[in-house]
């Protein structure tokens, strides 16, 4: 744990401070950010929202502790955050007036191998941050907890996100955005299709999954909380999420695939691949549908993924059970096969090593792992960053996190999106360019008009 950097100066100050639970009235809790400003006390900034039974929102503003792992650090450091916010955790449990609000939130990149992207340096490896104030909403009406926090000034901070709430403001516009190609891109995406190919044939590889940059300049700055707000309003699949550690970009998304949530001994994961369009008619995506499952290329992609996270699990769990066929995921733009893991933690599992056995799945990165990350390190020549990483947030017996794609940068008026695909046997570049296109507007459709 040595590569891992703590600040917990705040923390433990803060120790002795009881936490302060309060409500407010507010019809959206991801308007508060751009009302507060993206300054302290209301940053490190991070929002979610989701599409499970339970339907909340959430939001966590400011930060009384902060775990991370420096860029290039290496998978064993990031992954060393998880335990050492776990190990935190069990500290905390009388910091809150509810136990379910103490969980830091953050994420883990791609490949903890690599630097940070260029537009978004507060990537890192890892980090997670134990938020100063955790609202949670469902309906009209929001829990805010204060942690860590002098009450006298932790009730000016619920005085403050209360007058925030109660402005009315205008709902957010959709984009209009330009988007970029290079020319050289289609070329270089050919030859690194063409590389993977060659090397499945050598038996090196089964699959390697192959992204691209989707660039996309508004004519205005980009506000990210009003993309989330867009997102959340127009896709009913996913987790929604965005994280914003400064003032100078943040990383948002909307992402169908939940790697791993735990809820105390029992799992559940999402095995999500293969793709095709949704289509425009009802008629259309009946049988886009059927296409899809009947799909060789498709259904052998499908398989490798379930087997390995299947086979990453295994010696974690005592029971396992998922469907021996895929379903029909549909989104807005690309229906997937999806099939659902659900399973039982033996005792004694680290957080830490389910997650390390898991991520990144076939479904992102390409299997075996090792090697289809050394050729997405070599092909696509510029770090991931948290794009096909993880966000999610940790708790003392829970968590959860999704796979960071359909996802994007945004810094000053350019977000930089991302679209993957994966190559296996068969795959044609043309083609996996185009499915690119299709997951990357899957994603852009949801906040902007295109110019």
């Amino acid at each position: 744990m040595d590569d891992v950097v703590s600040s917990t100066t705040a923390l433990e100050a803060g120790l002795a401070a009881p936490g302060l639970r309060a409500y407010i009235d507010c019809a959206d809790i991801h308007a508060l950010p751009a009302r507060l400003g993206a300054r302290p006390p209301f940053v490190p900034q991070v929002g979610w929202s989701e599409s499970s039974a339970r339907g909340e929102r959430w939001l966590a503003l400011g930060e009384i502790d902060s775990l991370v792992a420096p860029a290039g650090a290496g998978p064993a450091a990031a992954l060393a955050v998880l335990e050492r916010a776990r190990e935190r955790l069990k500290l905390l449990s009388g910091l809150s007036p509810e136990p379910g609000a103490i969980r830091y939130v953050g994420g883990l990149a791609f490949d903890a191998r690599q630097a940070a992207p260029a537009g978004w340096s507060a990537g890192e490896a890892a980090r997670f941050v134990l938020p100063r104030v955790l609202i949670r909403q469902k309906g009209e009406r929001a829990e805010v907890t204060v942690l860590g926090t002098p009450e006298a000034d932790a009730r000016r901070l619920v005085a403050r996100i209360r007058e925030a709430a109660g402005r009315d403001d205008a709902p957010p516009m959709p984009l209009r955005v330009r988007e970029t190609v290079p020319a050289e891109a289609p070329v270089r995406w050919a030859e690194a299709v063409r590389a993977v190919l060659e090397a499945i044939d050598r038996g090196e590889a089964r699959k390697v999954v192959l992204s691209r940059d989707i660039l996309l300049d508004a004519e205005r700055a980009i506000d990210p909380w009003s993309l989330l707000r867009l997102i959340h309003g127009r896709d009913p699949h996913g987790l929604r999420f965005c994280l914003r550690f400064d003032h100078r970009a943040a990383f948002v998304g909307a992402s169908p695939e939940r790697l791993v949530a735990q809820c105390g001994r029992e799992i559940a994961c999402d095995c999500l691949a293969g793709t095709i369009a949704r289509g425009d008619t009802p008629e259309e995506e009946a049988r886009n549908a059927a296409a899809l499952l009947a799909s060789e290329k498709d259904g052998r992609e499908h398989r490798i993924v379930r087997e390995e996270i299947l086979a990453a699990i295994a010696p974690h769990v005592r029971e396992q059970y998922s469907p021996d066929a895929p379903r029909i995921l549909s989104l807005a733009e690309v229906m997937h096969l999806w099939t659902p893991i659900r399973a039982e933690l033996r005792p004694g599992t680290s957080l830490a090593k389910l997650v390390g056995g898991l991520h990144p799945t076939p479904a992102v990165g390409g299997s075996p792992r090792g090697h289809a990350m050394d050729l997405i390190r070599a092909l696509e020549r510029r770090p991931r960053g948290w794009y096909a990483g993880l966000v999610g947030w940790v708790g003392r017996d829970e968590a959860d996190f999704a796979v960071a794609i359909r996802s994007g940068i945004v810094r000053g008026n350019r977000l930089t999106a991302y679209g993957g695909a994966g190559i296996v046997a068969g795959s044609d570049p043309h083609a996996e360019w185009d499915e690119t296109a299709r997951k990357a507007a899957s994603f852009i459709h949801l906040f902007a008009e295109r110019v």
